[in-house]
């Protein structure tokens, strides 16, 4: 059974946040993120956080695709 597109919106968005999250948190451990104002770093940490807890929730959507869509 092919994907539904709301499925397939899903997935996408999930691979852009995931591709988002790594490029973050590759900044976040680099030597020039901490050259960066500690409110303005405490704000990226909260961020990479927020977004790590959104992928999570896509992929339980994600689970929840029929067995046979994925």
């Amino acid at each position: 059974m092919p994907l539904q597109p709301h499925e397939e919106r899903v997935l996408a968005e999930r691979a852009e946040l995931a591709d988002k999250c790594v490029k973050l948190e590759a900044f976040i451990v680099s030597d020039a993120f901490k050259a960066v104002d500690i409110l303005d770093r405490d704000l990226l940490e909260e961020q990479h956080n927020a977004m790590i807890i959104y992928l999570a929730i896509l992929d339980r959507r994600i689970e929840r695709f029929a067995p046979q869509s994925i």
